[in-house]
């Protein structure tokens, strides 16, 4: 059974408002949990702006060796990140059902 990591919310100003690690991963303390929501904000909204897609609304899949990391904004700019076991089939229906 594929794995979940994490889940972390990010308000539309690029703050975390809730994050739940459900396995242990790199041993993030609060600070490091707060610079990566705050870093994800950042590079979603550079990506957005030199995306030479129209219409293009940021990052929404980052593909690593170890995990998968798949992103979801919401109309009002709230995003969630999970953090999936590589190849985690139906994440990004998911996130949009939920």
């Amino acid at each position: 059974m594929p794995a979940l990591y994490a889940l972390y919310i990010i308000n539309k100003s690029g703050g975390l408002i809730y994050n739940k690690e459900f396995l242990p991963m790199a041993g993030l303390n609060l600070n490091d949990t707060l610079r990566l929501a705050s870093i994800w904000h950042s590079l979603h909204a550079i990506a957005s702006q030199l995306s030479p897609v129209p219409g293009c609304s940021g990052i929404e899949l980052l593909i690593a060796d170890a995990f998968d990391l798949h992103c979801f904004q919401t109309l009002t700019g709230t995003k969630f990140l999970l953090v999936v076991e590589p190849g985690t089939p139906e994440v990004e229906d998911f996130l949009k059902s939920t």
